[in-house]
């Protein structure tokens, strides 16, 4: 039954990854010429104040972060810090993308809070625009040169233009509907954010080269499409054990740097079955019909 299915319909399966892969690519340019970035970024790799306020009293986050923005004129992100074993809380992180409002901070907190910080309690420190600027074009070069020698390995290991294009674009779609998605959940990627996408890079080529490797290499297996189907169900298995354990990280976790990782590869995952079953499946299928 899917067997004749996929032989039917496989050109109009298609059709949603190609258009996925074209409205991410469009609302990413969009969003690069209207903000100069193709992400929101944080302080980490911006610029900007990094305070933590280390308190066991209860704070309504968005309220602070309502409260902070309005006093400093400035963009403010609000985190509750807890610790990892007990979720105990532990105080707040307070960042803010603007440098020289120390001092004022200082008085705003202390009223807002209503607690007296000294250096016990409280610590701050300031990452200048440059070197966050700097440190974010240093991830950036990493990322597009892990994705360029991804290309290169590729290309190497199955000698055949179409099936390693199709590895690529795969990738590629995976790459650039997560950092969509990002973009429209208003997710500030910090460093840990590009490491996930690096992690992304590596897990989506993963299940793309089980797939062509079975398709092009092994003779074993049936047709075309039934080793399509046997490839697809082991892939499946790897994403689905894959989702289940960060999901319940994602879950269990207090850390937010954790959280983040998390959240970005299980967007990838998700978009990873439609780029690779709906997209990759597809132009194999017709690269193997014209052959």
């Amino acid at each position: 039954m899917i067997k004749e299915f996929f032989e039917k319909n496989y050109k109009v399966l298609m059709v949603f990854p190609f258009l996925l892969l074209i409205t991410s690519l469009v609302f990413l340019g969009y969003e690069y010429s209207t903000t100069g970035d193709i992400v929101e970024r944080d302080v980490s790799l911006k610029g900007g104040i990094s305070a933590t306020v280390y308190t066991e009293k209860e704070f309504e986050v968005i309220k602070l972060e309502s409260d902070l923005t309005k006093e400093l004129n400035s963009d403010v992100f609000v985190k509750e810090l807890s610790d990892f074993s007990t979720s105990t809380r532990l105080g707040y992180v307070i960042e803010i993308g603007e440098i020289g409002v120390k001092d004022k901070l200082k008085e705003v907190l202390e009223s807002r809070l209503k607690l007296e910080l000294t250096s016990e309690n409280y610590s701050v420190e300031e990452v200048g625009s440059s070197l966050g600027e700097g440190f974010y074009k240093d991830m950036l070069k990493a990322v597009i040169f892990a994705f360029v020698l991804m290309g290169i390995v590729v290309f190497i290991a199955f000698r055949s233009f179409i099936p390693s294009a199709a590895v690529i674009l795969s990738a590629l779609l995976d790459i650039s509907a997560t950092l969509m998605i990002v973009n429209l959940l208003e997710i500030k990627i910090s460093t840990a954010g590009i490491a996930a996408f690096l992690l992304v890079i590596g897990y989506s080529v993963d299940t793309d080269i089980l797939m062509t490797n079975r398709v092009l290499k092994r003779k074993e297996g049936g047709d075309t499409t039934e080793r399509l189907i046997d490839s697809a169900k082991t892939g499946l298995t790897m994403t689905a054990t894959t989702f289940v354990a960060l999901t319940v990280g994602y879950i269990v976790t207090t850390s937010f740097v954790l959280k983040q990782m998390f959240l970005i590869i299980l967007i990838a995952l998700t978009i990873d079955i439609i780029s690779t079953y709906l997209m990759n499946a597809g132009i194999l299928y017709w690269y193997k019909k014209q052959k």
